[in-house]
């Protein structure tokens, strides 16, 4: 049994950072395109005097303008250039230049309901145990040389945090249902297609070890969200990713547990909203040390079971 999924390109084979190259160009031109879409959409929902268009997105952006329709054209923006970014253009690569189908990223485990819910379990266990990596990172102090760079980055988390608070700020369940596809259910399956489907192996091709493809592109995946002050905790919760994808050799369990991990924080931050709960799941200083530590143990004991129910389920000759 392979520990981890083959990764075949077309019938020239290129060597992994030259497909690596080429997937970024994808990337970024799905970027570009999606962009100018989403501003497109943006431009029919905000109004089409383009007198004013601009100055009212701008306003949207820095949450000066008070209009009635600018959360959704925020959601729509990100959910058009989340998916031609990160789904449209990685299929387009996998299609044009390895002569391949998304079918391929799944050779190993069938999608089976005990491994589902183990992995769902999963992540909700970690949880705890990450937020003392959150809550350690977000409080890190850098040496005095760098003063002027981390107040640059401090800004910009703390813009960052204004803009999400304003995206997440959902007032009904039928808002909340278009949160979950924008901020839970696109990102999971783009981010996973890229990162897990298509970096990852090729870091595997490149190193010839699956715990360092894992971790390699485990960084990478927090690097490219440009947020120093989430970079560990977002790396560890890739790394959980990738050993899910090593393991099972199918992507859909990782995009369960990415959509895990974003839908229940954006659920959970929605009851505590409409005052239904009483903890605010984003308040990570609150999770006390020994709950943390059992949430450790939880994590090793389901990495345990799961990594053993994907061994079972395996088709034997893989």
């Amino acid at each position: 049994m392979q520990e981890y999924p083959n990764d075949t390109t077309s019938a020239v084979q290129r060597g992994p950072l030259t497909s690596l190259a080429i997937l970024f160009v994808f990337i970024v031109c799905g970027l570009f395109v999606g962009n100018f879409l989403g501003m497109a959409f943006v431009w029919l929902l905000l109004g089409r005097d383009s007198t004013n268009f601009l100055a009212t997105f701008q306003g949207v952006l820095n949450g000066t303008a008070d209009h009635p329709q600018a959360q959704t054209a925020l959601l729509i923006l990100q959910a058009v250039a989340a998916a031609c970014a990160f789904i449209i253009a990685p299929l387009a690569y996998l299609r044009v230049v390895e002569g391949r189908t998304v079918n391929s990223l799944n050779p190993g485990v069938p999608l089976w309901l005990i491994p589902a819910v183990l992995t769902i379990f999963l992540v909700i266990a970690f949880m705890p145990f990450n937020a003392v990596f959150i809550e350690w990172n977000r409080n890190i102090d850098l040496p005095a040389v760098l003063d002027q760079w981390e107040e640059w980055a401090k800004a910009k988390e703390t813009d960052l945090a204004e803009l999400t608070r304003r995206i997440t700020e959902f007032r009904t369940v039928p808002q909340l249902l278009f949160g979950l596809v924008v901020i839970a259910l696109i990102p999971a399956i783009g981010e996973e297609l890229v990162f897990r489907g298509l970096v990852q192996p090729k870091i595997f091709r490149l190193t010839g070890n699956v715990h360092a493809a894992v971790w390699i592109t485990g960084f990478i995946f927090s690097f490219i969200h440009l947020q120093f002050y989430g970079l560990i905790p977002r790396m560890l919760l890739g790394v959980v990713f990738g050993y899910l994808y090593a393991w099972s050799g199918n992507l859909l369990y990782p995009i369960i547990g990415h959509f895990t991990n974003n839908g229940f924080t954006l659920i959970m931050f929605y009851f505590y909203q409409q005052k239904a709960v009483p903890i605010d799941i984003e308040d990570t200083a609150s999770v006390p040390l020994t709950f943390s530590i059992s949430a450790l143990m939880l994590t090793i004991l389901l990495v345990m079971i799961l990594k053993t129910q994907f061994s079972r389920f395996r088709p034997a000759d893989r």
